[in-house]
């Protein structure tokens, strides 16, 4: 899978997830916000995934991972206003969802 598709799947998988969960929120609002927020990190996160050594991968992801959740979470916080938990949750549900899901088609 390249990038490209990766960045797809992602917004696939967690565009919805953030619909159903910011369902109070304009729809418009939330997947601008939504994927701007996965637009920003996924890049970053692809990158840094690249160059990890297959010995460092397997905690790289986790914590590539857990930067990428607190980062769309504070975006999440800053453009939508729900609340920093209810960020988190959106942030972690939403990507669990999508890394889940890329790890069952990889």
């Amino acid at each position: 899978m390249n990038q490209w598709h990766a960045l797809g799947l992602t917004l696939v998988c967690e565009l919805p997830v953030l619909l159903l969960l910011a369902r109070a929120q304009s729809v418009m609002r939330v997947l601008v916000i939504a994927a701007s927020a996965s637009g920003l990190t996924h890049p970053v996160a692809w990158h840094v995934a690249s160059v990890l050594s297959p010995d460092e991968y397997p905690i790289g992801i986790w914590l590539i991972e857990i930067v990428v959740a607190l980062t769309e979470a504070l975006w999440y916080q800053f453009w939508l206003r729900p609340g920093i938990a209810r960020s988190l949750l959106w942030s972690l549900l939403a990507n669990a969802i999508s890394f889940g899901i890329g790890w069952l088609l990889l």
